[in-house]
């Protein structure tokens, strides 16, 4: 696989800690502007721009930013690629 580059969309699987950060986000928002998303879930992936990545020794961590369900946005810093809740992984291709 590519390794992750400014600009590139993937998927991000958010963590329980990421479901309540976003609740709680979305908490604040007027009743008519929260009716518009679909209730994040553990797991839930989403489309997400990588906005930096920062190099260490044994991996690579990028920050996100992860396009919600509705008219917001969540920030998720220095994730790692993998299959789990709080990862990011590559989208699967269409026929692959």
């Amino acid at each position: 696989m590519p390794l992750p580059t400014v600009g590139r969309i993937v998927h991000y699987l958010l963590s329980e800690e990421d479901v309540a950060r976003i609740r709680d986000q979305l908490s604040h928002n007027p009743p008519d502007v929260s009716d518009q998303f679909n209730e994040p879930r553990l797991g839930q992936p989403y489309a997400a721009m990588v906005t930096s990545v920062n190099d260490h020794p044994t991996h690579s961590d990028v920050n996100l930013s992860v396009w919600l369900d509705g008219p917001a946005n969540f920030f998720a810093p220095s994730r790692q690629e993998g299959d789990q809740p709080g990862t990011w992984c590559w989208p699967p291709r269409k026929g692959a």
